[in-house]
């Protein structure tokens, strides 16, 4: 069961509690490699906590393993967003109550508009259409949400929520190091264009380049990235020493922005804005355009609101501790 869960060997679940759980697992057919670094880091939360899971769902099959269970667990993602996770749609029918850690919905953002008179111009979409909060309705609550735009969804909908970020910005800091390289965590889309930026900062520093899903380092050889190129060979560990080991890192990606900080290296995010990225609003990180990735290095900070990590381990420990009290027992 632990190598369907992680391929880490070194993560210990709790021995002297006992309950059958099945835990949701959001890696199959996934293509972001941010959603393995999120199994990852919720494993390494729990495991104090809980005795290993008694079966794995795949909620791209939507099949449930056979057997009785005292609850399950939906960990961090977007797996809130109803429509994008076919598995989950049934989930009042179970006879187990379903709880979520760090759920996000997503949704674009309206643009930042453009500046006339020294005021900011948005432009709107019409006829917007409200979420489906089908799916969340019937977790068990509170619900576990990951940023604020979903933590706001939830209250305007009477639904009781506790706001617990990203166990992402929780992973330890062990073995971290500078040996002196950018990490160029590459954004979505835009390849040629992250090329012509990546490849003049190598002009200046030592750059590595890491991709954040399976398509990137194609189409980043097919544009003749001369840069060195990390992809994901299924090695968390491996993946995140990457991160570990950068004097800084440069991403257009969530969760190339979240092990950065969790890591306490100075980061810049640039790119793309949609309900995920509030996270980084509410952690205090602003996101850059394009234009200004030549000044990326010299404006990397380490600094965000530290103090909200604190605040979403209470909120996440009030969680567990409420599965703990309904449906664990002790040796």
């Amino acid at each position: 069961m632990r190598s369907q869960t992680t391929q880490l060997d070194q993560i210990q679940w709790r021995e002297n509690v006992h309950a059958r759980w099945l835990y949701v697992d959001p890696k199959p057919n996934s293509i972001n490699f941010g959603d393995h670094i999120i199994d990852y880091a919720t494993q390494l939360l729990l495991a104090p906590h809980l005795p290993a899971p008694a079966g794995i769902f795949d909620w791209k099959s939507g099949e449930y393993p056979e057997g009785d269970y005292d609850f399950m667990i939906v960990p961090g993602v977007t797996m809130l967003t109803a429509g994008n996770r076919p598995g989950l749609n049934d989930i009042d029918k179970l006879p187990w109550p379903t709880y979520c850690l760090a759920g996000a919905i997503w949704s674009p953002l309206p643009n930042r508009g453009f500046l006339v008179r020294s005021r900011i111009i948005h432009y709107h979409r019409s006829n917007p259409v409200g979420p489906d909060l089908s799916i969340v309705k019937m977790m068990a609550a509170p619900v576990g949400a990951r940023d604020p735009f979903t933590c706001r969804l939830l209250e305007q909908t009477g639904i009781d929520y506790l706001y617990t970020g990203c166990p992402t910005v929780t992973l330890p800091r062990d073995s971290v190091v500078d040996n002196g390289y950018i990490l160029f965590s590459l954004g979505r889309g835009h390849v040629r264009r992250q090329k012509w930026a990546s490849h003049r900062l190598g002009r200046k520093y030592p750059v590595v380049t890491i991709c954040h899903e399976a398509s990137e380092y194609h189409k980043c050889r097919a544009v003749g990235w001369k840069l060195p190129l990390v992809n994901f060979n299924g090695d968390v560990e491996l993946y995140l020493s990457y991160f570990k080991r950068a004097h800084s890192v440069i991403t257009g990606r969530l969760h190339g922005a979240l092990p950065a900080l969790a890591y306490g290296k100075p980061t810049f995010c640039f790119g793309t804005r949609d309900s995920r990225s509030s996270l980084l609003d509410s952690l205090g990180v602003p996101i850059h355009d394009y234009g200004e990735l030549d000044q990326a290095v010299e404006r990397a900070s380490p600094d965000f609101n530290r103090y909200l990590i604190d605040y979403f381990l209470r909120n996440w420990q009030k969680i567990v501790e409420q599965i703990r009290v309904h449906h664990l027992k002790s040796d």
